[in-house]
């Protein structure tokens, strides 16, 4: 039986199972549930409004937890002596001045979710500004793939999932050089005083 047969057989005897299946998806691997079920709301095969409630949802928890990893290496004694390097501290440095563009490029650039998560853990970011902007970030991945997927069509939106990276890094760059700017204003500003 191959996958479209088995959500139409599941949907069919327990129409709340695909969306279960969508909603824990993102814990094995969070590209492929986007994906995926974008694919199969363009194909008619999930209805829009609860595969996206169970997308997101998904994503959403599945990158909370993440953050308790860091916290709790902290609380180790050899986390604890390792956050006092000076690499550590600059980099420390960085993510609690730029936890959103960190978030929102850990989101979009591959390989760089996970370790992100946890440095805002280990780094003592808010929690609450952190699923905050965990929620915004993947909100904002969600409804590109969506969108790609509905308004391309499956076959075209798979063959251009390769532009994503190059969104998040462009995002990123931008963000980093307006804050570049707006210091940049800040620092001449103070000189005129």
């Amino acid at each position: 039986m191959d996958v479209l047969g088995l959500i139409d057989s599941l949907a069919q005897n327990y129409p709340w199972s695909p969306y279960l299946i969508v909603f824990a998806a993102p814990f094995v691997q969070e590209d492929a549930a986007v994906v995926g079920t974008a694919a199969l709301t363009a194909l008619g095969k999930l209805a829009l409004g609860p595969a996206l409630a169970a997308i997101f949802l998904g994503l959403f928890f599945s990158d909370a937890w993440k953050y308790w990893i860091g916290w709790a290496a902290l609380r180790n004694a050899t986390g604890a002596e390792f956050s006092k390097k000076s690499k550590v501290l600059v980099l420390k440095e960085k993510v609690e001045t730029f936890p959103f563009t960190t978030l929102m490029g850990a989101r979009f650039i591959p390989l760089t979710r996970i370790p992100a998560y946890i440095a805002c853990g280990f780094f003592g970011v808010s929690y609450t500004k952190y699923c905050i902007y965990i929620a915004i970030t993947a909100g904002l991945y969600i409804a590109i793939f969506f969108a790609a997927f509905h308004y391309l069509g499956v076959v075209m939106a798979e063959q251009l999932k390769w532009i994503l990276p190059i969104i998040g890094v462009l995002f990123v760059a931008i963000v980093l050089g307006a804050s570049y700017v707006k210091s940049r204003a800040k620092g001449s500003g103070r000189e005129d005083d």
